[in-house]
């Protein structure tokens, strides 16, 4: 089964390569039946990607519109929303947005600001020697200890704001290896990231992410296959997204997703839904094998 629907999408507005017009028109080639739009919220420190408040007003403006002209596609105005987005800003996002999907972006420092080092905002998916570099500087060379303190940041955000999905989970994962801050298949990691998982089980609809395969960076999608087990032992209900910064990859590793979904031992994932509830329930067909 083909699985026709994202709600993880980047345009112009933001750091995406493809405008929200080009990503519909993408959408109803491959079948869609809903395309949900998150571009990066805004935030008060790093502006390098994500909307300023004129850029967010008109990227809202926009797909008001074109959900009034769209017939055959149903569109969804959402954002990715920064953990260390402003109060006011989430309060604009929960009011004006259809919905929010929240993320982690940045290591953090220890009383939960968005760490510099050398001027520049350390990113957790960013570059590799610095974020090696920042973790010498600062914890003391222990990756373990960083990535404790990440998802910390993280889950406390996650349990404090109202969201309706929770993005790329253990983003930190992608440069764990280049980094050497840890392996993620030793038990000190997994402890720590299941942890975090559980610590968050009632809060929204986890995404299956194939962004960074989309761009090379992984082979597998966010999160592992072993936190996807978890999380559906939880009773956890999850959704597959692209996380789409060109309308030619929108679709790119759904396959591999549904996979891993059957995996896991899943029955059922969510999608956009194609009238006034934002969630449908897709049924899961493959077998396991």
């Amino acid at each position: 089964m083909r699985f026709l629907s994202n709600a993880h999408t980047h345009t112009t507005y933001c750091d995406g390569k493809s405008t929200a017009a080009e990503m519909i028109e993408k959408a109803k080639e491959l079948g869609f039946s809903s395309l949900g739009f998150s571009g990066h919220g805004q935030q008060d420190f790093d502006s390098n990607y994500a909307m300023d408040d004129g850029r967010e007003q008109a990227y809202l403006r926009e797909l008001r519109a074109l959900q009034q002209q769209e017939t055959i596609l149903r569109i969804w105005a959402g954002v990715e929303e920064d953990i260390l987005a402003p109060e006011d800003v989430k309060a604009f996002h929960r009011q004006q947005m259809d919905y929010v999907l929240c993320s982690s972006h940045y290591v953090h420092n220890p009383d939960g600001t968005p760490a510099q080092m050398d001027g520049q905002w350390v990113a957790i998916d960013g570059s590799s020697a610095q974020l090696r570099q920042y973790v010498d500087r600062f914890m003391d060379g222990d990756g373990l200890a960083m990535a404790k303190h990440y998802y910390d940041e993280l889950t406390a955000a996650l349990r404090v704001n109202r969201v309706d999905i929770i993005g790329h989970f253990d983003l930190i994962r992608k440069n764990a290896v280049k980094a050497n801050l840890f392996d993620e298949k030793d038990l000190a990691y997994r402890r720590i990231a299941l942890d975090a998982l559980e610590s968050v089980r009632d809060v929204g609809v986890l995404e299956i992410n194939t962004g960074a395969m989309a761009r090379g960076y992984m082979e597998t999608p966010y999160p592992t296959l072993e936190l996807l087990g978890a999380w559906r032992e939880m009773g956890g209900e999850v959704t597959i997204t692209s996380d789409c910064h060109h309308a030619d990859y929108l679709n790119f590793g759904f396959d591999t997703a549904m996979k891993l979904l059957c995996r896991a031992g899943y029955r059922r994932v969510l999608r956009l839904g194609r009238a006034s509830q934002l969630w449908e329930e897709e049924r899961v067909f493959l077998t396991r094998a």
